[in-house]
């Protein structure tokens, strides 16, 4: 990492905080209590409101759509008790770090859907939506370890504007939606037939760095 690189995550860490801060003033404000920030890792909550107990996920983006969970592929198996052949499509589509499942074809040391045999596909699609509100009780509610949010907050950063979502009506998004295979994502199609989640693979380039091969969710603003 470059001094430029370590200098720039700093300024964004505090650009973070900040914003943080000031939310949460607004949000003792427009809804009373007192709210703090948590500055906790591995876990959903960024902002509490400790009177009562109600917690915050927040989101400061500047497009319609950001990140919203990371995990890697062997704890995301090991939580879901994934194996066999959907354990095999998980380890060719997301890749295995340190090797190159693609025998040097691909930069990336990962297949896509068409270079994976079509079976494997259709069983990763098939158990994707006979989870799909358990994902998105990991991916958006409570994480892998269980810290869960009541409210997501969408603050965009260009303008300021702040809008409050209850994850239970975002929940209510998946009920009818499906997850839907691409080249090299999945993406999650809701209710009303709008992008959802997308779900990829961390890492574009040929060096492993921290986090590659993960699967990374973005969220998308539907409401």
């Amino acid at each position: 990492m470059t001094t430029a690189q370590v200098i720039a995550g700093t300024k964004a860490k505090l650009t973070g905080h900040e914003n943080e801060q000031m939310i949460c003033k607004w949000l003792n404000l427009t809804r009373g209590g007192t709210h703090v920030v948590d500055g906790r890792s591995q876990t959903k909550r960024d902002i509490i409101n400790e009177e009562e107990s109600v917690y915050y996920g927040l989101k400061s983006v500047t497009k319609n759509h950001t990140h919203c969970h990371i995990s890697v592929v062997h704890k995301w198996c090991e939580h879901f008790n994934i194996t066999g052949e959907l354990k095999e499509w998980y380890d060719l589509f997301f890749g295995i770090p340190h090797e190159d499942v693609s025998n040097g074809t691909s930069r990336q040391h990962r297949l896509t859907k068409s270079q994976i045999d079509s079976h494997l596909n259709d069983i990763a699609v098939k158990w994707f939506n006979d989870n799909k509100l358990e994902i998105f009780d990991i991916v958006v509610r409570r994480g892998l370890y269980n810290t869960p949010i009541d409210y997501q907050i969408w603050h965009h950063k260009p303008t300021d504007g702040i809008e409050i979502h209850s994850i239970d009506e975002l929940e209510k998004l998946v009920y009818n939606g499906n997850w839907v295979m691409n080249e090299t994502t999945l993406w999650f199609i809701d209710s009303n037939g709008k992008k959802l989640f997308h779900l990829q693979m961390k890492g574009s380039g040929k060096k492993y760095v921290s986090g590659y091969h993960a699967m990374m969710f973005h969220i998308y603003k539907t409401l």
